[in-house]
């Protein structure tokens, strides 16, 4: 568990959001933000390769 940077809310890996954007494992990203004030925790890209 931790604390949001922004609003002090505790936040786990049940409660974050994700919105997902892309073509499965082709392209994603994927935007993960606090439930409780919705501010931008992280962004993840990735690219399948295979």
């Amino acid at each position: 568990m931790a604390n949001c940077p922004h609003c002090k809310g505790e936040i786990n890996l049940t409660t974050i959001k994700q919105e997902k954007k892309g073509f499965g494992i082709i392209k994603q990203e994927i935007l993960y933000s606090c439930p409780h004030c919705s501010s931008v925790l992280g962004v993840s890209r990735g690219k399948w390769t295979g």
